[in-house]
């Protein structure tokens, strides 16, 4: 017998049951047949609406009993070594948002877990490099078979200095995906900043025969940490520089806009970044040019960076690029913090 026949059988037994009670009720209220029938229509009306209320609850409370041990039984059976199957509950009630809820949460956990287990194992790929380099000299300094000269000390050092650099920067794109980047805030001059970062460049740019050029704003501060926001336009001009060809140009513009944000850009004639790589240049590790980047030194951090100290402080940092012609980044930062 199906839980629908039951259930009708149920209604049908009780709505009897209420109209000989309702009958007996009414007669002894009334006193008369007429009285106690009119009586008794009033009581069985009654005692059928808290019937009919009392088994639309009792069904109700039954289905939505259902539909959470349904739910809970999908969770438990998709948490499998095998992978995590969705929870499928329909409707639109609250057990269906539950679980929608439940699946989204689910899902952005298994993205965070795998995030945090990419990182690891790039940062292991990264370190193993150098690491290999200072057990090879180190291994061959121990058997005799090489002496002691300078330069492979000054090649060890290198090599040290590049794992502090690559610990240093980790640290910082984990606190910032984490949202636990701390951000030292003051009145900058933006303009200055600049100019002495391309300073910074200017020997470099000069030895490879590149025109750098500025063209900055004056009085225009920005609430902003001057530290984090220096090491951004380092990166995007030492980028710029590194990457330009002998007898190339790098332009450095920066402008104030009219909704209150600093817009600065840095392009460059280089050989440009080819359309299926740009969506992951501000990616952990990535390297456009995979040889070129390890031989200058670089973590493959350095945009990552860059964007989330940007985005820290409720800016962007977008590129776009052209091969055969050059790159072009574009920062823009609130003038304000609560811009």
């Amino acid at each position: 017998m199906t839980f629908r026949t039951k259930l009708i059988l149920w209604i049908g037994g009780l709505a009897s049951c209420a109209y000989l009670i309702a009958l007996r009720i009414g007669r002894l209220w009334g006193g008369s047949s007429e009285n106690g029938y009119t009586g008794a229509l009033f009581w069985m009306t009654a005692l059928f609406g808290l019937a009919f209320i009392w088994t639309m609850a009792w069904w109700a409370g039954q289905r939505l009993a259902a539909r959470i041990r349904s739910l809970l039984g999908q969770a438990a059976a998709g948490f499998q070594p095998g992978g995590f199957q969705a929870i499928r509950i329909g409707g639109k009630d609250e057990v269906a948002e539950l679980a929608a809820l439940m699946n989204r949460l689910v899902v952005e956990r298994i993205a965070g877990d795998e995030a945090r287990s990419r990182l690891v194992s790039d940062s292991a790929h990264e370190l193993r490099t150098p690491v290999a380099i200072l057990r090879g000299h180190l291994e061959t300094m121990l058997k005799g078979a090489a002496e002691l000269k300078r330069e492979n000390l000054v090649s060890l050092l290198d090599e040290t200095k590049r794992m502090s650099r690559l610990i240093s920067e980790l640290q910082q794109v984990s606190l910032a995906e984490a949202g636990k980047l701390k951000l030292d805030r003051s009145w900058t001059p933006i303009s200055h900043m600049i100019q002495e970062v391309a300073d910074i460049f200017a020997v470099e740019a000069e030895d490879k025969r590149i025109k750098l050029t500025c063209r900055l704003e004056e009085d225009d501060e920005v609430y902003c940490d001057a530290s984090r926001m220096k090491q951004v336009m380092i990166n995007l001009i030492g980028n710029a520089i590194r990457y330009t060809p002998e007898q190339g140009s790098v332009d450095v513009i920066q402008t104030i806009q009219l909704n209150g944000q600093i817009r600065v850009e840095v392009s460059d004639t280089g050989p440009g970044i080819a359309p299926e790589k740009l969506p992951y240049i501000f990616h952990r590790f990535y390297r456009v040019d995979d040889a070129r980047n390890r031989s200058d030194g670089g973590t493959g951090l350095g945009l990552a960076i860059a964007k989330q100290f940007v985005e820290a402080h409720g800016g962007t940092l977008e590129v776009s690029s052209t091969q055969g012609e050059g790159t072009r980044f574009i920062l823009q930062l609130p003038i304000f913090p609560d811009h």
